[in-house]
């Protein structure tokens, strides 16, 4: 098979699950939204307002996490090995990019989870923003396969 032909068909699936993540993070805004307007008054969530700043701080950390461990994954996980065939490296590359774009969807899960427990509107769109830039920067694109094929 061409190898560009092999990179495009372990393309397909890893685009599917960026789109499929992508979907989700626009279903997590509309959720917040639906929460916030359904509300008589502003919404503060379904937990004791004691426990938020501790879980907000806890959040923060976990995405401070989640970004430190996409960096220092990232490298080893897209390193070439050396006499790999095209078929063993597009595998591995499109298992490489489904794993760096669900662990950039963190962030989004930890804002929701926020904003269920403390109502922090502002929060879950930190969090999604957050998240946004992580799944357009490690999203599949077939240009970046073919150089990294090159390389």
């Amino acid at each position: 098979m061409d190898p560009r032909e092999e990179l495009r068909t372990h393309l397909r699936p890893a685009v599917m699950v960026g789109a499929a993540l992508m979907a989700s993070l626009v279903l997590y805004l509309g959720i917040v939204e639906v929460l916030r307007r359904a509300a008589p008054g502003p919404f503060r969530g379904f937990a004791a307002a004691s426990m938020t700043q501790a879980l907000r701080l806890a959040g923060f950390g976990a995405a401070a996490a989640v970004i430190l461990a996409i960096l220092l994954l990232r490298p080893r996980l897209f390193r070439r090995r050396t006499g790999e065939d095209v078929p063993a490296a597009a595998r591995r590359l499109q298992n490489a990019s489904i794993i760096i774009l669900v662990l950039g969807e963190a962030p989004a899960v930890f804002g929701l989870a926020l904003f269920l427990v403390g109502g922090s509107g502002s929060d879950f769109y930190k969090f999604l923003f957050v998240s946004i830039v992580l799944t357009f920067i490690n999203f599949p694109r077939l240009g970046a396969w073919e150089e990294w094929l090159k390389g």
